[in-house]
């Protein structure tokens, strides 16, 4: 549809009608008329908005080109094109192969988007943004290094932008500490909670404060609770969160909670005597979900249309069970050819966890250089069920060097490599992650994987944290498996961290 075109009134009356059941079944029947319903100039911001979702919802790698071709066309009105940028970057299905390509259009609605979707293999497109406080997309480049980037550099950006002039500057940087939660950050949220004159960030430092596992934060968040704004309704919820946690840690560190025991439930009041809430059983057997055939499953998702998640809903039943062992042989192949290659990376991603059961390991490697991060997330995971095998140590052990990965896919990598490397050969390069790295997800998870052998890791204890007390914590796990008793000990017994506290309990009891 050219740029400005009307679709008549019936049409869009009747799409938007329909937008709920559409986005609630991801009936992919819809995809096109949804796109040319987002694009109608009749269409009210509102409704736009509602449209966008939907389609984000839908997820239809169909709609990605369409999508692209709108948000890239300068002749269209901003409010369009944002809409559009904002149904592909909320799906599943998200072309971050091509951000490199659009960061050349040099056209900052696009570039925004770039700089919300960057990777860390575009950490050179965003780091000057970063640097440039003044910046017009300054704001986008803190949301995309919200998630993954938590190595101190990226830290302190997000950190030195709860000065910002802009309030919403300030709000979205102090969302995103709450992701990463650096020790750095907590006496500035402190400040931002109390202090800012934008309710909106202040309650952002707030809810990210709910995170933030020490009794100095417990207070403040008590003392903000007792007035009546809204303020107030955001450090009760943070509030009630963070101390039940610390209640739940009550027997083991009690004496660190001395400073904060009026904060917490008397004995009697927080004790909840367990009731057996489990459902009575029918005495009917429950019947085992049917598993498809391999003909089924090539005519369920040969069509593209129809709704989705009821699809997808047949391949997560069987995800982490064994019955895609009864899967004939002979349509083994065939089927995961077909699962790998389709077009929907979450089909791909779920591709992942049904050949796993079947040993494939050709099909999980080439899904491991996957365009789409989440199809390869998935199969490096189900990697490390696989026979050891030196090509699958040496493919994640060059993905962890890379710097691709970090968080939660950082860990992943590690444990796949740790699965197939032989016993202790890994223990070197584990100690030197632990000690340089600057990923704090891989230097913890080094850690746990050396076991008992973290004697020549035991000055870390003196360190200050580098994002989070997680390499104490687990340090500290380590000694007490171990049978050690480092000296360092005594210092950490002032950090006001519930996590370093139950570590330090755990190792006193042992």
């Amino acid at each position: 549809m050219a740029a400005g075109q009307r679709l008549g009134k019936d049409v869009c009356v009747r799409v938007l009608a329909e937008l709920d059941r559409i986005t609630e079944e991801q009936d992919r029947s819809a995809t096109f008329e949804l796109i040319r319903t987002l694009t109608d100039h009749g269409v009210g911001e509102s409704e736009r908005e509602r449209i966008g979702y939907a389609l984000a919802r839908l997820s239809d790698p169909r709609s990605v080109t369409p999508l692209t071709g709108i948000a890239r066309d300068r002749d269209r009105p901003d409010e369009v094109r944002k809409a559009a940028l904002w149904a592909l970057e909320g799906s599943e299905i998200f072309p971050v192969e091509t951000l490199r390509d659009w960061w050349d259009t040099g056209d900052d609605v696009v570039r925004g988007c770039v700089l919300r979707q960057v990777t860390r293999g575009e950490a050179d497109l965003v780091e000057p943004i970063l640097n440039d406080p003044a910046h017009p997309l300054h704001r986008d480049a803190l949301v995309g290094i919200g998630v993954t980037f938590e190595e101190p550099r990226w830290q302190r950006y997000q950190i030195a932008a709860l000065d910002h002039s802009d309030p919403a500057v300030r709000r979205t940087a102090a969302y995103h500490l709450g992701w990463d939660e650096p020790v750095a950050a907590e006496s500035a949220l402190h400040r931002v909670a109390v202090n800012d004159s934008s309710v909106e960030a202040a309650c952002a430092a707030i809810d990210s404060l709910r995170y933030y596992a020490s009794r100095a934060t417990l207070r403040l968040l008590h003392e903000l609770a007792r007035g009546d704004d809204e303020r107030a309704t955001e450090a009760r919820a943070a509030a009630a969160g963070l101390l039940s946690d610390f209640e739940d840690d009550r027997a083991g560190i009690g004496e660190w909670l001395t400073p904060v025991a009026d904060l917490l439930a008397s004995p009697e009041i927080g004790t909840v005597t367990e009731i057996d809430t489990a459902p009575a059983r029918s005495g009917a057997p429950r019947s085992k979900p049917h598993m498809p055939s391999a003909a089924e499953l090539f005519g369920l998702f040969s069509d593209p249309d129809g709704p989705w998640e009821p699809k997808l809903a047949v391949l997560r039943r069987h995800m982490l069970g064994t019955s895609w062992n009864a899967m004939p042989e002979a349509d083994r192949p065939g089927l995961a050819a077909f699962l790998s290659g389709h077009p929907d990376p979450q089909v791909r991603a779920l591709c992942c966890w049904v050949v796993s059961n079947w040993d494939a390991v050709d099909v999980l490697l080439a899904l491991a250089h996957d365009p789409d991060p989440n199809v390869r997330q998935s199969a490096i995971y189900t990697l490390r069920y696989m026979p050891s095998s030196p090509e699958i140590a040496t493919l994640t052990w060059d993905l962890i060097t890379s710097g691709e990965v970090a968080g939660t896919r950082g860990q992943e990598a590690l444990v796949t490599c740790a699965a197939h490397t032989p016993p202790g050969e890994l223990d070197d390069r584990l100690i030197d992650l632990a000690r340089s790295d600057l990923r704090e997800s891989i230097r913890a998870e080094a850690i746990t994987l050396l076991g008992d052998n973290v004697e020549s890791l035991l000055y870390l204890l003196s360190e200050p944290p580098l994002l989070t007390w997680a390499v104490h914590t687990r340090l500290l796990g380590a000694c007490r498996g171990a049978g050690l008793r480092p000296s360092a000990v005594s210092d950490l017994r002032d950090a006001d961290n519930r996590y370093v506290a139950r570590a330090l309990a755990n190792l006193d009891s042992r």
